[in-house]
């Protein structure tokens, strides 16, 4: 089960069928998705219980957004592994930056990016957060 920003709203989904949180917890956790960061823990307990099956509709990929939508700092680390910094053309350094990037870069894993120029960098990332403490 994955913590999910489907269509703007809080949702968990399995990544086939998704349900809305605010639906599905009869009001208890917020629409917002920022809003069940700050109860976590409780929500995520609460959230091993839905039944996708039962209570969840099938997922249109094209709705799911950033998890955080609104972060407050982003932090990257750079040449965290060493096939990037070979492709760089640099040693994998003893300790690998640390750097912000603007809260705007984040979205969604199906959103289209307008690239600025043709040599843009990339980072794969999971954009899904498991219920369960991970990174999906």
């Amino acid at each position: 089960m994955r913590f999910a920003n489907y269509a703007g709203r809080a949702a968990l989904t399995d990544g086939t069928r998704v349900v809305h949180v605010a639906e599905a917890s009869d009001g208890k956790y917020p629409a917002e998705p920022a809003a069940i960061f700050e109860v976590w823990d409780e929500f995520a307990a609460w959230a091993r219980t839905v039944n996708l099956t039962a209570e969840g509709v099938e997922i249109d990929r094209a709705q799911l957004g950033s998890p955080s939508p609104t972060p407050r700092q982003v932090f990257a680390i750079g040449l965290n592994y060493r096939d990037h910094a070979t492709e760089s053309g640099l040693e994998p350094p003893a300790e690998p930056p640390v750097f912000t990037k603007f809260p705007t870069s984040v979205c969604g894993p199906y959103t289209d990016i307008e690239l600025p120029t043709t040599t843009v960098d990339y980072e794969p990332s999971s954009s899904w957060s498991s219920v369960g403490g991970g990174t999906g």
